[in-house]
């Protein structure tokens, strides 16, 4: 009976020992934060890492877009001596018809130029806007395309001598 009295007191005194041996509850209480910062920080990461992805795809899908819109875009390519332009406007003063063709280049339409028609000599004179010159009519629809479902404007083809 000694001897299991014995061992019983030796196995309490091993266990009182090793749970006070053990961490204390603040111990406890501490590393439970640092697991949850763990966890909060890995989270935190894995939330920019799939941002960074979301953005580059996004970037990714803009230069495609872009890619295939300037596909589909009609093309034209302007001529020094082409016989067709686009007429977009025209005006009674010169002043206004240049600050149209500075708008125009703006847009990307950089052989805008102002052509005079009329009479000076009775004052009915117009200022023509017009885009480019082009060799052959189909470019110049091309442009007119362009600048009906881009810009929303009227425009006609003219020859140009």
């Amino acid at each position: 009976m000694k001897t299991a009295l014995a061992y019983v007191l030796t196995a309490t005194f091993a266990i009182l020992s090793l749970y006070g041996c053990g961490p204390s509850d603040e111990e406890l209480r501490e590393q439970e934060r640092a697991r949850q910062q763990a966890v909060q920080d890995s989270l935190q990461l894995v939330y920019q890492a799939q941002m960074e992805e979301m953005r580059q795809d996004s970037i990714e899908q803009a230069r495609q877009d872009s890619i295939a819109e300037a596909e589909a875009r009609p093309r034209f390519e302007h001529s020094e001596t082409g016989t067709f332009a686009v007429q977009v406007q025209s005006w009674r003063s010169r002043d206004k018809a240049e600050s149209q063709v500075a708008l125009w280049r703006e847009r990307g339409f950089e052989n805008a130029f102002v052509t005079e028609y009329g009479d000076p000599d009775t004052g009915n004179v117009w200022y023509r806007v017009r885009l480019g010159r082009f060799e052959t009519e189909e470019m110049a629809e091309n442009v007119r395309t362009v600048i009906r479902e881009e810009h929303q404007a009227d425009s006609w083809i003219s020859r140009v001598g």
